[in-house]
């Protein structure tokens, strides 16, 4: 940023910062300090390359982001190689900055990326009580996290590459909360992406035995909810104790993670817990657990079996998207696709032992997006595809024995996209 922008005092709109990466500008560039009395701006900031800042302590305070209070949304970017690796004053002097960047409590967004000091969350976090969206994204050191649970307007909340973060919640799996405590009263979206250490949402996982099935009503019937959550994405994290999600609508994405948490969210039923009565304020017509989610994708997932599917399945009547993937033991589709018959769009990916050429394609009349992902056997397209004559995209990846085409290209006569 150019020297002396710290002078216009009146600017409203600001949209980014950017520290001088490596010094080369010399004078003439600006350092954080001369944000300190742009105190009028509005809207978002983006305050890219703060691990180059030099004297971080003095700068960040400088900046004066507490007295921002028009600041709706902030950005805060480290980028890049911070240090040598490993030292730790160099962490301590980090740690500190981020307690040091203390913004506005009207803020309402805040994003977080690539800060790479010591495992502990700045002390000012618990005074942004307006948040409505947070994004956490590493490489950090943080273990835990401050509860977000009782952040009332909180509706996104976004967790990426905390490679060493254990748990979420520091207290019991109850929530060590009464009834009128909220829990997450607001929370729509939640993304949970590679966190490849984090087992429980707790900090004491109320299941210390896996092979334990009596725990399983036990567990059930003790945990909290989401009282409104739409759309969960959890990704590389083996996270096999957290609240039920049975109010999910639009989407639910599950990678390389375990099947309990889903498991017991389908079992649920309305007399289950004392949270069920908030639960189900939000799902008027239907108390049955995923039944308005519209869009479901399964990979990987640890002790997922054919019945377990099943019963998933039968509880997702307002189904338009599935895709499932690494299902070792898949070898027909055909049973479950029964009561799908409102599906627009099916991904298989990585299902070596599945026979796609005996499906029973009538189900599938609605279909208008097809990805067949890593099906080595599969020679030609299957015969029955010629039968879906709303078929508008289709995706063939991987597909290393993949000879032809044809005779069934032809007839793919509403084929507007094809990527092989």
């Amino acid at each position: 940023m150019p020297r002396g922008i710290g002078k216009l005092t009146s600017l409203q709109t600001l949209s980014m910062f950017v520290v001088d990466k490596d010094g080369s500008h010399g004078a003439a560039a600006a350092d954080l300090s001369e944000l300190g009395g742009l105190n009028r701006l509005r809207g978002e900031l983006i305050i890219k390359n703060l691990g180059f800042v030099k004297n971080a302590g003095d700068k960040f305070k400088a900046a004066n982001l507490k007295e921002k209070q028009h600041l709706q949304s902030l950005v805060l970017e480290w980028r890049g190689d911070m240090n040598s690796a490993g030292n730790e004053e160099e962490d301590d002097d980090e740690e500190k900055s981020l307690e040091d960047l203390k913004p506005h409590p009207n803020l309402t967004k805040l994003h977080v990326r690539g800060w790479r000091g010591k495992a502990k969350f700045p002390s000012w976090f618990s005074l942004l009580t307006n948040l409505v969206d947070i994004r956490i994204k590493g490489p950090s050191k943080f273990k835990h996290l401050p509860s977000f649970a009782r952040l009332s307007h909180l509706q996104r909340l976004k967790i990426s590459k905390l490679i060493e973060l254990e748990y979420m919640e520091d207290n019991g799996h109850n929530g060590g909360q009464g009834d009128s405590e909220p829990f997450f009263p607001s929370l729509k979206l939640l993304h949970l992406k590679g966190c490849p250490n984090m087992k429980s949402w707790w900090r004491e996982s109320p299941i210390e035995d896996d092979g334990d099935k009596d725990d399983d009503k036990d567990r059930t019937a003790s945990t909290v909810a989401f009282p409104c959550l739409s759309t969960l994405c959890i990704k590389n994290c083996p996270l096999s104790s957290m609240p039920l999600y049975p109010s999910v609508d639009d989407e639910l994405i599950l990678m390389n993670t375990s099947s309990r948490p889903l498991k017991h969210t389908i079992q649920m039923s309305t007399t289950t817990t004392s949270t069920s009565s908030l639960l189900f304020k939000t799902s008027s017509t239907s108390s049955v657990p995923l039944s308005k989610l519209k869009s479901f994708e399964v990979e990987n997932i640890e002790e997922l079996d054919r019945d377990m599917l099943d019963e998933c399945l039968k509880n997702m009547t307002s189904l338009k998207r599935w895709g499932i993937g690494s299902c070792s033991w898949l070898k027909s589709l055909s049973e479950f696709l029964q009561q799908m018959t409102g599906l627009t769009s099916l991904k298989i990916k990585d299902c070596k032992e599945l026979d796609l050429e005996g499906m029973q394609w009538e189900p599938l009349k609605n279909l208008s997006h097809l990805v067949i992902d890593n099906i080595p056997q599969l020679e030609s397209l299957p015969l029955w595809l010629q039968h879906l004559d709303q078929l508008k995209t289709l995706e063939i990846e991987n597909c290393s024995g993949l000879k032809s085409l044809f005779p069934v290209f032809q007839h793919l006569i509403s084929l507007e996209e094809l990527s092989i």
